[in-house]
């Protein structure tokens, strides 16, 4: 009788993990990248604003690095004045906020096919950890030993 439950059981479940996997897995990797996504903009506007001193002097160095590049070395201390002058504050850091949602989008459609198969997986593999787990009572009129 227990061989004939299994057999009823495994198509069951092996549906079940399918129609729930599926959705499920396709939300929660899309919740994931969504949640990482959302991590990497809150902690670049945090980094903005926390330390404007230190986000405003990789910024002014970034754009004395850019614009050494064609000018003679001697002219480094003036150049750096020029930039300071010219940017008071780093600007809000819209390239970085934009280049991760970039990022995002592309990562999204692998997430999803990734939950596509590791959705169904999760949950035919615990579903049948827990069948096992909680196996089913004996019937009533059997004499197996409680």
């Amino acid at each position: 009788m227990a061989g004939l439950t299994k057999i009823a059981t495994f198509p069951i479940l092996l549906l079940w993990s399918v129609a729930y996997g599926v959705p499920g897995g396709i939300f929660f990797k899309a919740w994931a990248v969504y949640e990482r996504w959302l991590y990497q903009n809150r902690s670049q506007i945090i980094q903005w604003k926390r330390y404007p001193l230190r986000s405003y002097r990789k910024f002014t160095s970034a754009v004395l690095t850019h614009r050494m590049r064609s000018r003679p070395v001697e002219l480094a201390g003036f150049t750096e004045s020029q930039v300071q002058a010219e940017y008071k504050r780093e600007p809000f850091p819209f390239l970085i906020l934009f280049s991760n949602t970039l990022v995002a989008l592309v990562i999204l459609p692998f997430a999803a096919l990734s939950g596509i198969v590791l959705g169904p997986i999760h949950v035919f593999r615990s579903g049948w950890e827990n069948w096992h787990r909680n196996p089913q009572p004996p019937a009533r009129g059997s004499t197996a030993k409680r």
